[in-house]
C-alpha cells in the first residue's frame, strides 16, 4: 500500500475514531452523572424527609402533652380522653408511659397508651427489650431522655396491619410534673417511594439529553468528514513535496554515514553493520604510530593530506593483492580492512604483506617527505573490532608493530580493568557503595571502636574494596570516595561508639573532598579516627602534616594503617605523632610462626610505647594470637576472631 494510501486513511481514521471516543465518553458521563445524580437525589431526599419527620413528630408530641395538662386539670379520667383524641391513624401513631424507674429495668414503666398495639395497654415494660437486630432501643432512649429530656431513636419493628419488619424513628418526651414519656413515631419505608418517583422524573430527562446529543455528535461528524477531505488533499499535495526533499536528503545522509569525507573510504558505521551482518571473516587494523606528532607540528591542513595520502596507499596494496578486502577509516588515525574468506594464516601473511607495503612507501606533501611508522593487528575472532582492539592497546603497550589476537597469552589485567570499571560506574550510579562495620576491642574484648570499611553493595553479593587501584587509574576514585564518605558520616551521628575511617592519599590532596570533612566534622561535633595508609605514596609529608594539623582542630584522631608494611619511617612518623598506629596484619597472622615478625611487632611496641602511642593489631583471627599480642601488651585488636565486617544495618548501640 502507497504511503500516501496509508496518510489517506489515518486522516479519515482520526475524526471517525474521534467520534466514537467522544460518543463513548459522552454517553459513559451521562450514565455516571444519571448514577451520580440518583445516589446524591437519594441522600438529599431521604435527609431532607427525615428532617421534616422529626419536625412532624416534636409537633405531635407536644400538642399531646398540651392537651394531657389542659385534661388532666379538668378531668380524673384524661388518658381515656387521650385515646379519643387520638385514635390509631395508620403508620403513625402515640403512646405513652408511665414512669416508675427512671434508670431503667425490667418494670420500669407501664405502657398507658398505644394508639396501635392495644394488647398492651397496662402492662409494665422493660427497658432491655430488643429488637429484631439486637437493639435496646429503650435502654438507648432512657439515657437520651435523662441527659437531654428527649429523645430520636430509629430502630426497627413490625408495622401495624402486616407482618413487614420495618426500620421506624420515634421521637420520645419526658413530661416530668405526671413522669410521663409522650412518644410518636412514624415508619421510614414511605420515603423510599418520594426517592423513586424522583428518579422516574430524571431517567426521563435522561433520555431527552441523550437524543439531543446524538443528533448534534451527527451533524458534527458529517462537518468534519467534509473538512476532513478538503484537508486532506491539500496535505497529499505537500507530502508529496516533501517526500521529494526527504528522499534527497537520505542519498546525502548515508553517503556521509558510510562513506568517510576525508579520504573516500568507508566508515567506521559502514564497518559495524558489515559485522553485525557477518560479511568477512577476518579484520586487520592499522594505526598510523606518527600521526599525532605530524597534526600537531604541521598543524591539521598537512595532517588532512597525509591522511588523504595514506588512505591512497591502503588502495594501492588492494589493487596489487588478489583478494577482495574492503577499506575503512574509523578513527582519526586508525583504519580497517576487511579480509573475505580468509584463515588465520592467509590473514596473517596479508598483514605481513600490507606492513612491509607500507614501510616501504614515503608520503610527499609540499617540499616535505614524511616515512610512514605503522602498527598492525588483526583478529579473525567473533566480534572483531572489540577483539581488534584489545590486540591494539595490547601491541601499543607491548611495543610491537605486528600483532595477532591470538598471539597475546594474557589479556587478564586488561579484561578485568574493563569489567570493574564498568562495575564501578554501576555502582557509583545505583548508589551501591556501602560502609560496612567491624568491631575493634579492648583486651577484655569490650567493643571500643567501630572501623567502617568500603564495599560494593549488590542485589545478590557484597564486594570488597580490591577495586581501588582500578578506581584511581579508571579516575572514578573520587566519586567513590565521596560517596562513602557522605555515609559514614550518616552512620557516625547515630552511634555513641568512637568510629574510624580510612582516607588515602588521594583525599588529602584533593581540595573537594578535604572541605566535605570538614563540613561533616562540624556537623557531628564528636571525635573520629581517620585512618591514613602508610605507604610509599607519601611523598608529600608536609602536605600530609598539613592536614593532620587542621583537622585535630576539628576533633579528628590520626591512626597510621598497614604501619610495618614496608614503607615505614620512624622518623617520619614520631613527627607526625598518631593518636594510633594499626599493626599490619601480614606481620600478626604468623606472629607466632615466625622470629622476623615477632621482632618487627615488639621493636613497635617498643616505639609507640616510648612516645604514647596506642596500638591496633589487624587479622587477628585466632585465640593464640590474641593471648600472644595482649602479652605483648598490644592495646586493641581487630579481626574475624572478634567479629566480621556486617552492614551498618545490623548495628544496634
Amino acid at each position: 500500500m502507497k504511503i500516501e494510501k496509508k496518510l489517506l486513511i489515518y486522516i479519515f481514521l482520526v475524526p471517525i475514531i474521534g467520534m466514537i471516543v467522544g460518543m463513548s465518553g459522552g454517553m459513559y458521563l451521562m450514565k455516571y452523572s444519571s448514577n451520580l445524580s440518583k445516589e446524591e437525589g437519594t441522600k438529599f431526599l431521604n435527609e431532607r424527609e427525615i428532617y421534616l419527620q422529626k419536625d412532624k413528630l416534636k409537633i405531635l408530641v407536644n400538642s399531646v402533652i398540651h392537651d394531657i395538662y389542659i385534661l388532666h386539670l379538668t378531668s380524673k379520667d384524661y388518658i381515656n380522653k387521650i385515646k379519643e383524641l387520638y385514635p390509631p391513624h395508620g403508620d403513625s401513631y402515640i403512646f405513652i408511659y408511665k414512669i416508675y424507674n427512671i434508670e431503667g429495668g425490667k418494670q420500669f414503666a407501664k405502657m398507658l397508651v398505644n394508639s396501635n398495639e392495644k394488647n398492651l395497654e397496662g402492662k409494665f415494660i422493660s427497658s432491655n427489650y430488643k429488637d429484631i437486630n439486637g437493639f435496646a432501643f429503650r435502654k438507648k432512649m432512657l439515657s437520651l431522655i435523662r441527659k437531654d429530656g428527649e429523645a430520636f431513636v430509629e430502630y426497627y419493628d413490625k408495622k401495624p396491619y402486616s407482618n413487614k419488619i420495618t426500620k421506624k424513628l420515634t421521637y420520645f418526651k419526658y413530661y416530668r410534673p405526671l413522669n410521663l414519656i409522650v412518644a410518636s413515631g412514624v415508619y421510614l419505608d414511605n420515603i423510599q417511594k418520594i426517592v423513586n418517583e424522583y428518579q422516574k422524573h430524571l431517567d426521563s430527562l435522561n433520555n431527552e439529553i441523550i437524543k439531543k446529543f446524538i443528533f448534534i455528535s451527527l451533524i458534527i461528524f458529517i462537518i468534519t468528514i467534509f473538512f476532513t477531505i478538503i484537508i486532506a488533499n491539500i496535505i497529499l499535495k505537500e507530502f508529496n513535496k516533501f517526500r521529494k526533499t526527504i528522499q534527497l536528503s537520505e542519498k546525502k545522509l548515508k553517503y556521509k554515514l558510510y562513506v568517510d569525507e576525508l579520504t573516500k573510504l568507508k566508515s567506521r558505521k559502514a564497518l559495524v553493520e558489515d559485522i553485525e551482518n557477518e560479511k568477512f571473516s577476518c579484520l586487520i587494523l592499522i594505526d598510523i604510530d606518527n600521526f599525532r606528532s605530524i597534526n600537531q607540528f604541521f598543524g591539521a591542513e598537512i595532517g588532512d593530506k597525509y591522511l588523504k595520502s595514506f588512505g591512497r596507499i591502503l588502495k594501492d596494496f588492494r589493487k596489487q593483492l588478489k583478494e577482495t578486502i574492503s577499506i575503512h577509516r574509523i578513527g582519526s588515525d586508525e583504519f580497517a580492512i576487511e579480509l573475505k574468506n580468509s584463515n588465520y594464516l592467509k590473514a596473517k601473511q596479508i598483514t605481513e604483506d600490507l606492513f612491509k607495503f607500507c614501510t616501504m612507501q614515503k608520503i610527499k606533501i609540499d617540499n616535505e617527505i614524511f616515512d610512514i611508522d605503522v602498527t598492525i593487528v588483526f583478529s579473525d575472532f567473533p566480534n572483531p573490532l572489540k577483539k581488534a582492539l584489545l590486540t591494539l592497546t595490547y601491541a601499543k603497550e607491548k611495543h610491537q608493530n605486528l600483532l595477532s589476537y591470538r598471539q597475546i597469552k594474557d589479556f587478564t589485567k586488561e579484561q578485568e580493568f574493563f569489567e570493574v570499571k564498568k562495575m564501578l560506574k554501576m555502582a557509583i550510579k545505583e548508589k551501591q557503595i556501602k560502609p560496612f562495620v567491624q568491631a575493634i576491642v579492648n583486651d577484655e574484648r569490650r567493643v571500643i571502636k567501630y572501623e567502617l570499611l568500603m564495599r560494593i553493595v549488590t542485589s545478590n553479593k557484597v564486594i570488597p574494596p580490591y577495586f581501588l587501584d582500578y578506581a584511581k587509574k579508571a579516575k572514578l576514585y573520587t566519586k567513590i570516595s565521596s560517596l562513602m564518605i557522605e555515609q559514614c558520616f550518616e552512620f557516625i551521628k547515630t552511634t555513641n561508639v568512637l568510629c574510624s575511617i580510612n582516607i588515602d592519599i588521594q583525599d588529602i590532596e584533593n581540595e573537594d573532598i578535604v572541605a566535605e570533612l570538614k563540613s561533616y566534622m562540624v556537623q557531628v561535633k564528636k571525635p573520629v579516627v581517620f585512618e591514613i595508609l602508610e605507604s610509599e605514596s607519601f611523598k608529600n609529608y608536609d602536605k600530609l602534616k598539613e592536614f593532620v594539623s587542621e583537622f585535630r582542630k576539628y576533633g579528628a584522631l590520626i591512626a597510621i594503617d598497614d604501619f610495618g608494611s614496608g614503607y615505614s619511617n620512624y622518623n617520619e612518623i614520631l613527627e607526625l605523632r598518631p593518636d594510633y598506629i594499626k599493626i599490619d596484619g601480614s606481620l600478626i597472622k604468623n606472629i607466632n610462626d615466625s622470629t622476623e615478625n615477632l621482632i618487627l611487632v615488639e621493636s613497635i611496641l617498643f616505639l609507640t610505647k616510648m612516645i604514647g602511642i596506642r596500638t591496633t593489631a589487624e587479622f587477628v583471627e585466632n585465640e593464640e594470637i590474641f593471648k600472644k599480642l595482649r602479652s605483648l601488651g598490644v592495646d586493641e585488636f581487630q579481626g574475624y576472631y572478634f567479629s566480621k565486617p556486617v552492614s551498618v544495618n545490623e548495628i544496634k548501640d
